[in-house]
Formats: structure tokens, sequence, C-alpha cells
């Protein structure tokens, strides 16, 4: 439709407004008056705005009145009701009857609000990372109806905020911590707001775009029904039978119902142009009283069927569903044309009864959402009482007990998340308060740890220590030392405490491992040569009773020789198990002692003798400090003696000639020391060999072990 049809329109619509002041208000009472009757018709004069039903012109005016005063008082009520088609909601459009007071804006005034609050149901994004919202708004920006999600999209887009400001405080508060108060702190970038941005851009281009569609759409609107209003208007001066024009307009009224809505500025002057062409119509083609009220039961039969689809939202679990439901249906019954009269009331009443009914638990709900909401406040508070209590406990002074809190902590933030929302206005201040008691409990935490930390990181670079020492160790063949080492090192790991529980099983292995290897190696080594110090004990006792047996001669010197070889075979024969040594080695220096004394050797020489047995033995215990320490114990003998001796020698200078048996029993106790010190020289020349043949043996292992290790 051009735009001077619309132009033209507002000018009839300025001409019916002058119009109107010359028109008395009572003539409508007085026509219903004028039939005697008792029903109350102002309710249908009143339906649609009295600048609709006043005609252009005096003569209009004229002919309406007539028209008026000819028809009974039910036809006048028939004719008004078929004049009440759907209006806009303005104060024109007052329902006025007593019997039909509660019109559908009453039935929904009252609950507008609660309306606004169910549009916070399900809105809790609190829990939300970035990285979920950013899903989720993704979704929502290009997956819904980008005016139904717009709430939801805001919301999620300041919760991001939200949550970006708790990290950049906890960040600040970090680095301050580290660097100082007076620091300047430089934020790092969100990594993910850029996206964020992007994202909201294309919200921004779908919002424009939503609206540029709806503009396009509402002035296409306009001109369908500019172009429905210019048809009906020419029904009126139709000459073609009166059913098919009558056809024609219930089809274009079919049409205006099912065309949306048009741009703000063209809603009231189009409506009134509309609803002056349906009067215009129904004056002009005089529409037979049959047709009428065939169009009336038409009307009636669809009203029937609104109130049946209302009463069918009593059954609804979903009341805020069915409420929204209902209100579409008050928008068909508002769009539908009136009923036969003795059915009015009747069908209006159940359908405002039923509509009452679904208001009704429409606000029963939000009041249970309310009480429901102050519960779980209630109960969120009790949750901050109990996380407030538990951090203000004395402070847990080992892991296990910081432990112990923190699943007592978890489990109250478990039973947070399954309690639900709280009314908006205290939403952010519970949320804050229990999050806070919560991180200050984590941020005390997170300080013991760091410094417990701290401490198993450095029990952990120990533990390694050891470990690299034992492995070092661990192919030693020096079973006694080394095995003296190995204890120490595990007396060691034991005094260092623990680690970090994540190494603590992996640098336990390492070091068993290592400690395995050597004691299997030693215990391996010990049972193979089991059976050979079994051989070597019958082998000397078997030498033993051979030298118990020996019967000298008279040559001392043969005697002699006879005494070495013994010795060497003991040496040569080897080790015997701990328990038979010392009574094996009693054996048998008691059967060389008896040697010696059959051959009359000097006490000397049994000295040396037996002290050659005992420089054995201690070469036998495989190690060389025992020999160091006797080889210290003569030399420190010497010494004292040779002292002894010099001291003597100056007495002697104190005596004069004449004193001749003095002076020879100096030189016979010099004498005597001397001897003494040539046996400990002896004794000394017995350990120096004794070393060396022990040294040479170590070399020849270390040497054999190289081999084996190189092969």
């Amino acid at each position: 439709m051009t735009n001077q049809n619309s132009e033209e329109i507002k000018d009839q619509n300025a001409s019916l407004m002058d119009e109107n002041n010359t028109v008395e208000n009572t003539k409508v009472e007085e026509t219903t008056l004028s039939e005697g009757t008792n029903e109350t018709t102002t309710e249908d004069h009143r339906e649609a705005p009295e600048e609709m039903i006043k005609l252009t012109g005096i003569e209009e005016n004229k002919k309406t009145e007539e028209l008026v005063l000819t028809e009974n008082s039910v036809d006048e009520e028939s004719f008004k009701e078929e004049l009440s088609l759907p209006v806009p909601d303005t104060d024109e459009n007052i329902i006025t009857s007593p019997e039909l007071l509660e019109s559908e804006n009453v039935i929904f005034e009252d609950i507008l609000i609660d309306e606004n609050d169910s549009d916070n149901v399900d809105t809790d994004f609190n829990e939300l990372t970035n990285e979920e919202i950013l899903s989720k708004l993704r979704y929502l920006i290009h997956e819904t109806n980008i005016e139904e999600s717009r709430k939801e999209i805001d919301s999620l887009k300041n919760q991001y905020y939200k949550n970006q400001k708790i990290q950049f405080d906890e960040i600040r508060k970090e680095l301050k911590e580290k660097a100082g108060e007076d620091a300047e702190i430089e934020m790092p970038k969100d990594p993910n707001e850029d996206y964020l941005k992007e994202l909201l851009n294309d919200y921004r281009k779908r919002k424009s775009e939503y609206v540029q569609k709806q503009e396009e759409e509402k002035q296409n609107n306009l001109n369908i029904k500019l172009d429905i209003i210019e048809k009906i208007k020419g029904l009126a001066n139709s000459e073609e039978s009166l059913n098919k024009t009558f056809t024609e307009f219930k089809n274009l009224q079919k049409q205006w119902l099912e065309t949306g809505p048009v741009p703000n500025s063209e809603a009231s002057g189009l409506w009134k142009s509309y609803q002056l062409q349906i009067e215009r119509f129904y004056d002009l083609v005089k529409i037979n009283k049959d047709l009428r009220d065939l169009d009336f039961r038409r009307n009636l039969e669809q009203k029937i069927e609104l109130c049946e689809k209302a009463e069918e939202l009593l059954l609804e679990t979903d009341v805020v569903g069915a409420y929204k439901k209902l209100q579409e249906l008050h928008n068909l019954w508002k769009e539908l044309g009136p009923v036969p009269t003795d059915k009015r009331e009747e069908i209006w009443d159940r359908f405002s009864e039923t509509s009452r009914k679904i208001r009704q638990a429409y606000q029963e709900h939000f009041e249970k959402l309310k009480e429901e909401r102050e519960a779980n406040y209630q109960q969120k508070l009790i949750l901050c009482e109990k996380v407030e209590a538990i951090v203000n406990e004395n402070i847990p002074q080992t892991g296990k007990e910081w432990t112990d809190m923190s699943e007592q902590i978890m489990e109250l933030q478990k039973i947070w998340k399954t309690i639900g929302m709280v009314p908006n206005k205290v939403n952010n201040e519970v949320y804050e308060r229990f999050r806070s008691a919560c991180n200050k409990f984590f941020d005390a935490k997170k300080e013991f740890f760091s410094v417990i930390n701290e401490e198993l990181s450095t029990n952990l670079q120990k533990k390694i220590e050891l470990c690299v020492n034992a492995e070092l160790l661990k192919d030693n063949t020096d079973w006694k030392k080394t095995t003296e080492m190995f204890l120490d090192l595990q007396k060691k790991w034991k005094e260092i405490g623990p680690v970090p529980k994540k190494n603590s099983e992996q640098i336990w292995k390492r070091f068993r491992a290592a400690c395995d290897h050597f004691f299997n190696a030693k215990s391996g080594f010990y049972s193979n040569i089991e059976v050979e110090q079994k051989e070597n004990l019958i082998k000397k006792e078997d030498l033993i009773n051979e030298i118990n047996n020996y019967v000298p001669t008279e040559n001392q010197a043969e005697g002699i020789e006879n005494i070495k070889s013994f010795q060497a075979r003991w040496t040569e024969i080897g080790y015997v198990a701990s328990s038979e040594k010392d009574r094996l080695y009693n054996e048998y220096r008691k059967a060389i002692n008896k040697i010696y004394e059959k051959i009359n050797l000097s006490r000397n020489s049994l000295e040396l003798s037996s002290f050659n047995s005992k420089v054995e033995m201690l070469k036998d215990g495989g190690s060389t400090r025992p020999l160091e320490k006797e080889r210290s114990r003569i030399k420190q003998k010497i010494k004292e003696l040779e002292s002894e001796i010099i001291q003597i020698e100056n007495n002697m200078g104190f005596f004069s000639t004449g004193s001749d048996s003095i002076i020879k029993d100096f030189k016979k106790k010099i004498a005597k020391i001397q001897d003494e010190i040539n046996v400990l020289k002896e004794k000394k020349k017995s350990i120096d060999l004794a070393e060396r043949e022990l040294k040479q043996k170590e070399s020849q292992e270390d040497k054999n072990d190289q081999d084996e290790k190189n092969d």
C-alpha cells in the first residue's frame, strides 16, 4: 500500500476526532433504554473506542441513529458486538460492565512483576569458569534465537568479567607478596578476552540484524494491513452478492489477525482506520440478521474452543509455560468477534474463571519459588557459618590435619552447589561471603604447604644424593667395608624425612634397588664360599692333627723349617666359618708351641713365631686396619725402648771408675732392651710383609672385577 493511502487514513482519523466533539455521548444509552429491557449493554458499546463507532459527516451520524432506533435491543447489541473487533490496549478500551469487570488486563496486571522474576530462573552462572562461559556464549549467540537469549548473554558476559576480576585480584595479591606492596604490577593479558570480544561483536551484529529484520517485517505488515483496509473499504461499495461479499470480508478479517505487528508510530492510526472501515461495512451493506447470527455462532464455537484449551492448561505441571500459553489465548480471544447475547456472559465467565485459576497457580508458583529461595538463602548462611567456624579454629599443624579440614570444606562446597538459587538481592552477598571464607582457608593452606614443599624438596635432593652414592657402591666386593657404608646410608635415609608424595615411591625404589643389588651379591658370594669354608675347616683340622703328631729331630734348623712349612700351609688353606675360627686358631697355636718347646727354641723365637701366627690371623680378616694399628703400637714401643737406652747411657756417665759392677748391670740391661727392640723390629717386618700381601690380593681382586666388567 502506498504512503498516499496512509496519509489518507490519518486525515480521516483527524476528521473523526473533530466530529466526536459534536456527537452526544448518551446516544447508545438512549438506544438501550428505548426498548424497556433490563439488559445492560454498555459493555458492548465500550468494547471499541467511541471514535470507532462514529461515522464521518452529519448525514452518516443521522443514518447511524436511524439504524439504531429501528432495530430491537438485542439486534442493536448484536450489531454493536459485531463491531467489537480486536483493539489495542488503550484507555478507550475499558470494560465497565459489572458482570465482566475482570478483563484480561485485570487478570495479568498483578503478576507482571512475578513474570519478570521468572526470567532469572536457572541463570545462576556463579559456578561457571570463563572457559565454560565462552562455550555457552558461543552456543547462545550462534545456535539460538538472539532475542530469547538476550538476558542470558548479558548475564554470562557480566559473570565473565566478574571471574576475570577475581583472577586478576588473586594474581595481583600473589605478585605483591613476592615483589612488595610498593612494586608496580603489570597484569598479564587474559588469553580468552579476545575471543569473548569476538563473540560479543557477533552478538551485536546478530542483534542488529534481528532488529532490522523486525523493522522490515513491521513495515511489510503495515503495507499488508493498509491494503486490507482498502479492500474492506471497497467491499462496502461492492455490487456482488451479499454472501460472497461477507465471505471476502471474513477472510480479510482473518488475514488482519494473522498479520504481525506494525511500527509503533503507525499502530494507533492504523487501528482506528481499520475499525472505521469495519463499521462502515456493517452499516453500508446492512448485513442481515441470519448471517450475523451465523457469524456469532462461529465466534462462540471458537471461544468455546479457547475455553477448552485454557482448561487443558490447568492440567499442565509447567505453570510458567501454562501462563504464557494463556496469554496467547487471551490475545486470540481479543481478536475474535462477538457471540450471541445469551451466551456472552456465560462464555466469558467460563474463560475468565479458568484464567483466574491459572493465574492463581502462577502466583502460587512464584510465592513457593520465593519461599524456596529464602530457604536456600538460610541454608547457605548456615554453610557460610560452618566454613567460617572451620577457618577460625586452631590452625592445623600437620599435613593430615590440613587434608582433613580440606575435605570438610570441599564437602560443604558440594552441598552449596546442590542447594539452588537464593533471592537476587542477596545472591552476590552470600556468594562472596562463602567464597571469601573458602579462599581464606585455602590461602592459609597454600602458605603452609609452600613451606612444607620447600622442606620436602630439600629432602628429595638429599635422598637423590644417597641414591647416587648407593649406586656407586653397589658393585663393590669389599663386603665388610661396603656393608658398613650401606648401613650408614640407610641410617641417613631414615633421618632425612619425607619427600613429595609424587616422588616418594620412585626415589624409594631407586635407593632400595641399589641396596638390594649389593646385599644380594654379598649373599650370593657368601653362599658360594660356604662349601669352601667347610672344606677349609676339614683341611685345618687335618693340619692340626698332623702338627700334633709331628716328632722333631735333634736338628733345630730342620725343626724351624718344618714349623715355617706348617705356618705356610695354614695360611694357604683360607677362611673358615667365624664360629670355628677361634677354636681352630687356639688348637693350631697350641700345637706349634709344643714343637718350639721340643726343639728348644729361644724365648724370642717362640715369641716371634707366636706373633707371626697372630699376624696371619689379622691378615685373614681381610682388612689392613688391624695391621696398621699393630704396627703403630710396635713403633711406639720401639721408640719408648730407645728412649730408655738413652736414659740408661746418660745415667752411666754419672758413675766414676771403680763402679764396674754397676756399669756391668747397666750394660746387661741395655743389651736386654736391645734384644727386645730387635724382636719388635722383626715383628714389624712380619706386619709389613702381611700388609703387602693383603694389598696385592686386593689389587688383584680389583683387577679381576674390572676385567669382568670389561667382558
